[in-house]
């Protein structure tokens, strides 16, 4: 397929995903989720980088990104945040690889510090109650989150930058869901600002080099 045919299924997909999770449309979701990240990979493949290699290790989170929808959909947390954990280390090995800039960077940890004590220190908490295990896995999840948004905005590339921000605030509002209490939005709003996030990514590999 084409880059264009790629962007067209993916932004169907993804509106088909939405519609599906707002009237609780279970079995449409597990059809339209995947399907999303499927066709962006596509369109990964597809696009003209201005780095090939970055191009490959932002696949390889696409794919771990769709294990992961796939585990959380069938009720497996670990193996699916596992999944994504591997996806942001591929993500932080490809932004490694472009030029970074200190002040960017700088702002970059500064909201990562924010999104820690505001989101990440209740989500811990309520994570390490439920088990150790779960509760390292969360923190474990949470860094690589970090590293991800703390380098994609140091590449000071608009697309990735909204991106890397986008991730973050549907990664909170899935974990603080999850673990805290009801988020504005629901489910809805997790599925949206992560999509974005995974459709702008791959188009900063336009100019990400």
């Amino acid at each position: 397929m084409t880059l264009g045919a790629c962007l067209v299924v993916a932004a169907i997909c993804a509106v088909t995903d939405w519609w599906a999770v707002a009237g609780d449309r279970r079995k449409v979701e597990y059809l339209a989720k995947p399907a999303v990240l499927v066709a962006l990979i596509g369109a990964a493949i597809a696009i003209i980088p201005a780095d090939p290699t970055i191009r490959v290790l932002f696949v390889v989170g696409l794919c771990f990104g769709l294990l992961g929808d796939v585990a959380l959909m069938l009720g497996h947390f670990i193996p699916g945040a596992a999944a994504f954990l591997l996806g942001h280390i591929a993500y932080i090995a490809g932004f490694s690889m472009a030029a970074l800039h200190v002040n960017w960077m700088m702002f970059g940890g500064l909201l990562f510090a924010a999104v820690a004590v505001v989101v990440g220190i209740p989500v811990v908490a309520a994570a390490r109650k439920k088990s150790r295990v779960l509760g390292l896995v969360v923190m474990a999840y949470m860094v690589a989150l970090g590293g991800v948004l703390i380098l994609g905005i140091g590449t000071a590339v608009p697309v990735a930058v909204a991106g890397v921000v986008l991730f973050s605030a549907s990664d909170a509002l899935l974990s603080y869901g999850k673990f805290v209490g009801p988020t504005p939005g629901g489910r809805v709003l997790v599925h949206v600002t992560y999509h974005g996030a995974q459709a702008l990514l791959v188009g900063s590999l336009l100019t990400l080099h």
